[in-house]
């Protein structure tokens, strides 16, 4: 993973979206990163998660004196604040924008996925940790800025590769972080029995000396509770996954640890993947 120099936070003036901003400042004043805070104007407007409005007409001067407001309110900072407003798709904008060299980690807001029909289609945040081309940082509703002293990884065997290794690694150097790499089992003690630990040795000799770190395995027949459990237990200040890039019928058909994760996570959680 390239050195973060460059984050970009979307805003929309939501609870979360402010927590997800004050995390992103933090962040890049700890990396001596800039910060772009986005506001991306629809032209549809989603009623519900099955039906669509038109939206209203948007006066852009008021959304820029908003944001600048914002960022008033929320107190000074170290480090450089550009603001930028686009319109279409949230989605589809911001996935088009994380290609780009002048975004290299996208912070972004989420509240869980409260109802049938939200867990069916997805959050915008989920949806765009499934497409987007750099990392994606995911600030769950009421969480604060901790220094990253820990994080965990946490894998199954496919997702653990020496590129993705590299990738964890890279950040964790960045940050001055140890790193939990976790192979999680769902295991069922009833019906299964229980495999063998995942080998780390040949894998380790491609990881950065200077790191520290260190492995264990989860088991249990709920892969997100047990994971929940180790990063209270361990004060982890965030979860790193690794997932392929899936569009919107894949992800409607995919059942993944990750979303479950993105689901009942307290602390931030950083998806980046396999196939960038």
């Amino acid at each position: 993973m390239k050195n973060i120099k460059n984050i970009l936070v979307p805003i929309d003036f939501s609870v979360t979206s402010r927590d997800a901003y004050r995390y992103a400042v933090k962040l890049a004043e700890s990396l001596n990163a800039k910060l772009t805070v986005t506001h991306v104007i629809q032209n549809l407007i989603m009623v519900s998660d099955v039906m669509i409005a038109p939206f209203p007409l948007v006066d852009r001067i008021q959304i820029m004196r908003d944001i600048e407001q914002l960022i008033s309110e929320e107190g000074s900072s170290k480090i450089k604040v550009d603001i930028e407003i686009l319109e279409g798709n949230v989605v589809d904008v911001l996935t088009e924008l994380s290609k780009s060299n002048k975004v290299d980690c996208i912070v972004i807001g989420t509240t869980g996925l409260s109802d049938i029909l939200s867990k069916l289609f997805g959050s915008i945040s989920t949806k765009l940790s499934n497409r987007a081309y750099c990392p994606v940082i995911l600030v769950p509703r009421g969480a604060k800025w901790e220094p990253l002293k820990k994080i965990v990884y946490a894998s199954n065997y496919d997702s653990v590769t020496p590129n993705v290794l590299k990738k964890i690694t890279d950040f964790a150097i960045n940050t001055e972080a140890d790193v939990h790499f976790v192979n999680v089992k769902n295991y069922d003690p009833v019906f299964e029995i229980k495999e063998k630990e995942l080998d780390w040795k040949e894998l380790f000799k491609t990881v950065n000396s200077n790191l520290h770190y260190e492995s264990d395995t989860i088991y249990g027949n709920d892969s997100a509770e047990e994971l929940r459990k180790y990063t209270d237990e361990n004060s982890i200040n965030m979860i790193v996954f690794a997932s392929k890039h899936r569009n919107f019928w894949e992800s409607l058909i995919h059942h993944s640890v990750t979303e479950n994760a993105a689901i009942s996570t307290t602390i931030p959680m950083m998806v980046v993947h396999l196939d960038d």
